[in-house]
């Protein structure tokens, strides 16, 4: 392999540019946390791969959108005209294996794997592409964010990761590509799989074509089977034929009547292909990178009949933005279903809401449609994350525009301040109408401008038109003018993490002067707006009360929307005990976890020991487990009492952050 970097200049560019962007994205996340990109929303791959989840659940996968799916449709187009242009210019994995395989020839120490064990591994990227591609579009999660080597690199092995899979993969690029020329791309790469997969054209098409013919004929096969051809032929031309049937003209050629035999384009090849010995290049490696062609000092080679080397990344280019063009044109539903009676209905009427900020993935849109789904008379619902609207299919005859509003409304508790140092004796509240609060974004800017003056200690919504605010205050200390004139401020300053602020713009109006509804001593307050975590398991509800115990510790960080997050880990952890059944926050005279047990089959002590051990054991599936660092601190002295009925029987709503 060449160790030139700068032969092909164009190239190099390119990839220089790709490599830096990333850098510079990923650096400015880490010290302004505000400033983290989505690094999921740019992925043309998982643009394409969700299409089969948009065509088999209607839905969208995770927060894919058009702005993944057009620049994937154009890069396919570049592929089925040209070649893997991708791969040989942008992709991010193809150029750090592709540096690393020119420092690795500069230690002579890789090699371009050859004959059978080549071909037997080429069937491992289509394995890799067949799951990846059937679980995304049967499930609208992106499967291939588990393994992705790119996507755990730069979200530092993110939540959706598995982090043993990550570092895997992360070796197999970084590692066995530098022994063994471009592993990853021509063994494992699920993306060079589906680019295989569009440079075969005269043999994908006419199945994708006899797939949706068939479907809209009426016999509606599972994508699964489309999934399978697409893979199988891909992978047995690849391997036997070792040549693609392709409609792209352009084509590297070796004129025999110049032509030295130097070996320089066999050298020159990233991919290790022995270009010498075609007169025109159809090996299924071939990027179309044009470094064969920019290494001949004979001048033997060509593009075809087209002389100008710059095209291909040129159109490349043009592609891309060309797709991100399109994609401001245009906007997919990332979710769209329909339930019940729907299809029984004479008529249907819809119902639009915008500016919605908790609608911003396919996950959050689920989320909506189940809580929407126990309201008698919604029948329907489209979710579009990108604009963070959606439009509710209903019966008219069975409820009104007002009931939907209140269907979708989600109340707001949260306690303002902490209370470290004091405890106010008594606490007034002050109840308002509210225009312009809504979403959970409008509530989090509402808090962050209350926050200002500390007397101001909680905060509550409830459903109404305009939204009823009860603001909690210590008494006497905050005039009803003066709580107005914060709320209806055009602005406020936030502070952002980095120790930075900016200015947001607000629009909340109070209609009326409010009035003070009630008064409360400190725990009433702390009880009424303490947001809990409640989950039952292992046969709970055939416990009898007299039967079981609680166990409650103190547990500062109870409030924490973090900690509220992760107490499933830590739920699972003590569910190993076949007789704890229960999990809950509270607050008492202070926060507390709470484990509710039976004594016939655990006993206090073994719980204490379970929660105080340094790692977590969490169930992944029936038979799977996987170990993390416990995060949690929890404060002595530990009660033991009794469960009555009506502890058995209290369970707070669980509160979906």
């Amino acid at each position: 392999m060449n160790r030139n970097f700068f032969h092909n200049k164009i190239k190099l560019f390119l990839q220089v540019a790709i490599i830096l962007l990333i850098v510079i994205l990923v650096f400015i996340g880490l010290v302004k946390k505000t400033s983290r990109v989505d690094f999921e929303s740019v992925c043309p791959f998982g643009g394409l791969i969700a299409l089969g989840s948009k065509f088999w659940l209607g839905s969208m996968s995770c927060a894919m959108s058009e702005t993944q799916v057009f620049p994937g449709l154009m890069l396919v187009l570049g592929v089925i005209l040209f070649a893997k242009l991708f791969c040989g210019y942008l992709c991010p994995l193809g150029t750090v294996t592709e540096w690393l395989n020119k420092l690795s020839a500069r230690l002579k120490i890789g090699f371009v794997l050859r004959g059978i064990p080549d071909r037997l591994l080429r069937f491992g990227k289509y394995l890799l592409l067949f799951f990846t591609a059937y679980f995304t579009a049967t499930s609208s999660e992106l499967w291939c964010k588990k393994f992705d080597p790119y996507y755990a690199a730069v979200t530092g092995f993110g939540s959706d990761t598995i982090l043993w899979v990550g570092i895997l993969t992360i070796l197999t690029v970084v590692v066995l590509s530098v022994i063994i020329r471009f592993f990853w791309c021509k063994y494992v790469c699920p993306l060079g799989a589906l680019s295989n997969i569009f440079v075969n054209i005269f043999i994908s098409l006419p199945l994708i074509v006899l797939y949706f013919a068939l479907y809209f004929m009426g016999v509606k096969l599972h994508i699964l089977w489309l999934i399978l051809a697409l893979c199988l032929s891909g992978a047995l031309t690849e391997v036997f034929r070792f040549r693609f049937f392709s409609l792209s003209p352009f084509r590297i050629k070796v004129n025999r009547d110049t032509c030295t035999d130097c070996g320089e384009c066999d050298d020159n090849c990233p991919q290790g292909i022995a270009v010498s010995q075609f007169k025109q290049v159809t090996h299924p490696d071939c990027t179309l990178c044009l470094d064969c062609l920019h290494g001949c000092s004979a001048g033997s080679l060509s593009m075809g009949k087209y002389k100008a080397t710059w095209l291909p990344p040129v159109v490349l280019v043009a592609l891309i933005g060309l797709g991100f063009l399109f994609a401001r044109q245009f906007e997919f539903k990332t979710l769209s279903e329909r339930w019940g009676n729907f299809h029984q209905l004479p008529s249907v009427q819809t119902y639009e809401m915008r500016d919605l900020a908790s609608v911003k993935c396919w996950g959050s849109a689920k989320s909506l449609q189940n809580k929407l789904m126990k309201k008698k008379g919604i029948v329907g619902l489209d979710a579009y994350a990108k604009s963070h609207h959606i439009v509710i299919y209903y019966d008219s005859s069975r409820i009104d525009e007002y009931g939907l509003k209140k269907a979708v409304f989600s109340p707001y508790q949260y306690k303002i301040q902490k209370f470290d140092q004091y405890q106010p004796a008594r606490i007034a509240v002050f109840e308002i109408p509210i225009q312009g609060l809504w979403d959970v974004r409008d509530n989090a800017d509402l808090i962050r401008m209350l926050r200002v003056n500390p007397f101001i200690v909680g905060f509550e919504t409830n459903f109404g038109e305009p939204v009823h605010a009860k603001i909690y205050l210590e008494l006497d200390k905050v005039t009803p003018d003066s709580l107005i004139r914060i709320i209806e401020q055009k602005s406020y300053q936030k502070h952002n993490p980095d120790g930075k602020s900016e200015e947001v713009k607000v629009d909340f109006r109070c209609e009326g002067q409010g009035a003070f509804v009630d008064t409360l001593d400190y725990l009433t307050f702390r009880r009424n707006l303490f947001v809990g975590y409640d989950q039952t398991y292992n046969d709970y509800s055939k416990y009898r009360p007299e039967n079981l115990r609680i166990l409650e510790i103190g547990f500062p960080e109870a409030e924490s929307i973090g900690a509220r997050r992760s107490l499933k880990y830590l739920t699972s952890h003590v569910s190993f005990f076949d007789g704890t059944v229960r999990v809950r926050t509270a607050f008492t005279d202070r926060s507390v976890l709470q484990v509710y047990f039976d004594p016939r089959q655990v006993n206090a002590q073994q719980i204490q020991q379970k929660l105080f051990e340094k790692t977590l054991k969490i169930l992944t599936s029936e038979s799977e487990t996987k170990e993390m660092d416990n995060p949690f601190e929890f404060v002595l002295p530990v009660k033991v009492y009794q469960v009555t009925p009506a502890l058995f029987l209290t369970k707070k709503d669980l509160i979906t952050e």
